[in-house]
């Protein structure tokens, strides 16, 4: 159990050293940096004492500190699927726009070399 907790432990603190290093741009925004940065913690508490996990759950009527974990993988499960759709559909909008300009300058250019 413990060599467990150490494996845990190690590998949150490699993605906490990651997430250090992103930059702020299309990666990741500042407020889910925020987000993860508070998570941490919250992953390092659980991690050390899992009974913490049945006491929280019993606050908001939870049976059991697994299930609430299990809601909450679902809603962050669901924001990222959100969260990527919106991305795609952006990326593929840029790809369309930059496309079509450059359809637009490559026809332009043809007609002056055509004139020429």
């Amino acid at each position: 159990m413990i060599q467990a907790k150490l494996i845990f432990s190690l590998i949150l603190v490699i993605f906490f050293i990651s997430l250090l290093r992103i930059n702020f741009s299309n990666q990741l925004r500042i407020t889910e940096k925020l987000i993860l940065l508070f998570l941490f913690p919250i992953a390092f508490l659980i991690i050390f004492y899992p009974n913490l996990l049945d006491k929280l759950a019993l606050v908001f009527e939870i049976e059991r500190g697994r299930d609430l974990l299990f809601y909450f993988f679902m809603l962050a499960s669901s924001w990222g699927l959100v969260r990527n759709h919106i991305r795609i559909n952006k990326l593929s909008s840029n790809m369309n726009r930059i496309v079509s300009k450059l359809a637009i300058y490559e026809k332009v250019s043809e007609n002056k070399k055509n004139k020429d």
